[in-house]
């Protein structure tokens, strides 16, 4: 190891056990024993390829949902077991049409389901589900730290933080690690990005992220908005910060035992290996 790596290692230690300490809470999510697989299904475009093909063998899955999944018609039909929502904004209470919409679906929810939302956000998704009790609300924290090996193992097996949570993906690759499973399938991670991001003629950065659902006009318009302060530098940086999660992940996932399998048509994200389910 170099010293420059040394040092950058043990400053990102140090700095990663101050957020712990100021940040990190009891977190009620627990490892169960699991006899299944899990499947977390990302929300990018290759999904619906998937469910058309991998139907049959998804059914003998436990699965994952995340962010505005509820909003699609197929979700009543595939009955996830977890549902996780990480980003503040799904419980910032704003009327935007696809919020609204979330709530509403998840409300309907008439099977057993657990949702998995950062300990800070607790009150506030109880809040929103009161009513169904088919609904269970676990938490975890979402807290992003680096730094040795060691260090890593340590924070992340204790669920007091996890790897910088970019994307949904990597809070949710980790709580199916909490959640006590050996085997975890990643299906609809699209990781495209770089396909799809370019400046307009006002000198906007423009980052498309097509869903396996149709987004609405007020949400593009919502997702425009909050890029456009962003310079394009930023959001490649970004994109880094998300790879670099992905290869924390995978040296928790060997030092826990756990295989995790991208299952994603033609994508080239950094998990273990690209294959179909089987």
């Amino acid at each position: 190891m170099s010293l420059q790596k040394f040092f950058g290692d043990l400053g990102a230690s140090v700095k990663g056990a101050g957020k712990m300490l100021v940040l990190s809470r009891r977190a009620s999510l627990r490892a169960v024993g699991h006899d299944r697989p899990l499947v977390v299904l990302g929300n990018g475009p290759s999904l619906n390829k998937t469910l058309e093909e991998q139907r049959e063998r998804l059914a003998g899955c436990d699965l994952m949902a995340v962010n505005f999944a509820a909003n699609a018609p197929v979700f009543s039909e595939l009955h996830p077991r977890y549902y996780i929502l990480a980003d503040p904004f799904f419980f910032s209470g704003k009327d935007a049409e696809n919020l609204v919409k979330l709530w509403r679906g998840l409300a309907q929810v008439d099977w057993p389901m657990s949702l998995l939302v950062p300990v800070e956000m607790r009150k506030k998704a109880e809040a929103l589900v009161a009513g169904n009790t088919n609904i269970n609300v676990l938490t975890f924290n979402a807290v992003g730290v680096e730094g040795f090996g060691c260090f890593r193992n340590m924070a992340y097996g204790s669920r007091l933080a996890m790897p910088r949570p970019r994307n949904v993906l990597i809070p949710a690759i980790m709580c199916g690690i909490w959640l006590g499973y050996s085997t975890i399938y990643i299906a609809g991670a699209d990781h495209s990005w770089m396909q799809t991001i370019y400046v307009d003629d006002n000198n906007h950065v423009v980052s498309v992220q097509p869903h396996f659902y149709s987004d609405s006009e007020q949400e593009r318009a919502r997702v425009y908005a909050e890029y456009e302060g962003y310079r394009l530098h930023d959001i490649v940086h970004s994109f880094y910060v998300a790879f670099r999660a992905y290869h924390d992940i995978r040296a928790f996932a060997d030092h826990r035992g756990v295989s995790i399998v991208n299952i994603t048509p033609g994508d080239e994200a950094d998990f273990y290996t690209t294959k179909i389910l089987k």
